[in-house]
Order: C-alpha cells, then structure tokens, then sequence
C-alpha cells in the first residue's frame, strides 16, 4: 500500500511539473544590424513573449522606438543570418503592441528552436528595418 502511495505521489509530483513546463518566456532584441542584410538604422525595440505549449498560444508585448512601422511581422524558420517568409503579422500601431496568437504545430516548433523573428518594416526599409531572433529567456 505505500509504494502505491509512493507511486501516486510522484506521478502527482510529475504532472505538476509537466504543467509548468508548458508556459516557455522568451525575447527578442531589434536592431537594423540584426536585419539581413544589415543595416543603420537607429532604431530599436525589443519582444516580450509567453507560449503555452498546451494551447499553442503565443501572447507578445513589443516595444519600439525610433521607426514608424508599416508591418511587423514574425518569420521563419531561418537563423539569425537568414531570411525566411513571413508566417504571421501583428497589428501595426504605436508602440507598444501586444495581443496574441495561435501557432501551429510547426511555428510553434521553430519558435522553440530559435529559429523565429520579429522584423518591423517601414517605408524606409521596406524589407525590414530592426529584427530580432526570438529566444528562450
């Protein structure tokens, strides 16, 4: 009878900390010198983001400043040195912007990989102005 206890106990145990480990922190840091290809702009911003693997949902927080974006949107998969298309956009307006997202299977799998980025465009850089990688914190 103990060791069922035991056993119960631990597997209790464990899916609570299954349950934490759904919900992953991550960031992002935009520069124009992490643009492909880079470039000099002033202007910066930076990516908060929460994804709950259980839901698939991707909540984000960015901030900028020193640009007026006219898209911003999430890419990949591709490495910091790479470009790659465009898998979503977020709502374009004054900084900050927030909301969330559900990702699929595969966005979902590249954010976690690290091979995810915000690039903000504007008119003087229409093929982006600041990217940043997103990853885990």
């Amino acid at each position: 009878m103990r060791g069922i206890i035991v056993w119960t106990a631990l597997g209790l145990l464990a899916g609570i900390a299954a349950g934490h480990a759904q919900t992953v922190s991550l960031t992002a840091h935009l520069l124009g010198s992490h643009a492909v290809p880079q470039n000099r702009s002033d202007a910066f911003g930076e990516g908060q983001f929460r994804y709950d693997a259980g839901t698939g949902k991707l909540d984000y927080y960015l901030t900028y400043d020193g640009t007026a974006p006219t898209r911003i949107d999430l890419h990949g998969p591709a490495g910091a040195d790479e470009n790659a298309a465009a898998i979503l956009a977020f709502p374009t307006s004054e900084s900050p912007v927030s909301g969330s997202v559900t990702l699929t299977k595969a966005q979902a799998d590249s954010l976690l990989g690290g091979t995810t980025y915000v690039d903000m465009h504007s008119p003087a850089y229409a093929d982006g102005e600041i990217r940043g990688q997103i990853k885990k914190q």
